[in-house]
């Protein structure tokens, strides 16, 4: 199993769900994805939650870090 991280600096704009959908595509089954961001809102999380859970991911965890970055944790189911 590889695990996998994409760091957006900022907040998230369109072209950054572009490029998370292609990253998404190299991502092998059971390998893990890990998106850190500094979200505006959760419904941002939820966009990301369900572009993943779309894309054959399950989501392990999710929430926020001290430093106010958001993150969630995923697995690539096949």
């Amino acid at each position: 199993m590889s695990e996998y991280r994409l760091d957006i600096p900022g907040n998230i704009n369109l072209s950054d769900y572009s490029s998370i959908h292609d990253y998404m595509g190299i991502i092998s089954q059971n390998d893990r994805f890990t998106i850190t961001s500094r979200m505006k809102n959760s419904e941002e999380m939820k966009i990301l939650c369900e572009m993943l859970e779309n894309n054959s991911f399950t989501i392990v965890n999710q929430g926020d870090t001290q430093n106010g970055e958001y993150y969630i944790t995923s697995q690539k189911e096949r």
